[in-house]
């Protein structure tokens, strides 16, 4: 008796057709529920700290940038506003003694300030950037110092107070901005440079 044998072989499923066949089969083959538990485990145990750990730091970063830049904010803006308030009643001969103690108290709470920035900063930019708004306040202060009971009561001695008083406040400018750039690459926030050129609104 002899055996009958097909003329041509039966042509192997496709890749495609057998990848259909499994998602549209009723019942999930062991070994792929195990496969996806274990992956499933591995996320638990492995990946989930990661990410977890990552999104705390960053949080803390986050937290840092926006506590302290609001701080800074707001003393800068009571030490620039006390400052104007000096320069214009100095310069008319009145009493500055209250605002000048107010103005040193300012100073003293940025310095601690900016020392405790230090830590968070990953270039040198940031520390730079901190001593040189110290400087800069400390600058303006002695400008008020330097005319101490001067009798500002003449043109020429106006003109040259008013310059003292723009240069001083130009040089605090620059590493403020300076600062305040640092402080939010502590954050990862990508804050626009200085020296960028802003288009026209």
């Amino acid at each position: 008796m002899t055996e009958t044998v097909d003329a041509e072989p039966r042509p192997k499923p496709r890749r495609r057709e057998a990848v259909k066949a499994f998602l549209v089969a009723d019942r999930t083959p062991m070994w792929f529920s195990v496969a996806l538990l274990s992956l499933g485990a591995l996320g638990t145990y492995y990946l989930a700290p990661v990410v977890n750990a990552q999104f705390e730091a960053q949080k803390i970063k986050s937290d840092f940038v926006i506590r302290n830049y609001s701080d800074l904010r707001t003393k800068m803006e009571d030490f620039q506003g006390l400052f104007a308030l000096v320069a214009q009643k100095q310069a008319a001969g009145e009493p500055v003694q209250a605002e000048v103690f107010r103005m040193q108290e300012l100073i003293g709470r940025v310095g601690a300030q900016n020392l405790s920035l230090l830590p968070m900063f990953t270039t040198e930019g940031g520390p730079k950037a901190a001593a040189e708004v110290n400087a800069a306040m400390n600058g303006m202060i002695n400008v008020i110092f330097a005319h101490a009971g001067q009798a500002i009561d003449t043109e020429e001695k106006r003109a040259a107070y008013n310059a003292a008083i723009v240069k001083a406040s130009a040089e605090l400018a620059r590493p403020l901005l300076e600062l305040y750039v640092r402080i939010g690459d502590v954050g990862r926030l990508n804050p626009t440079e200085k020296d960028t050129d802003l288009p026209d609104q």
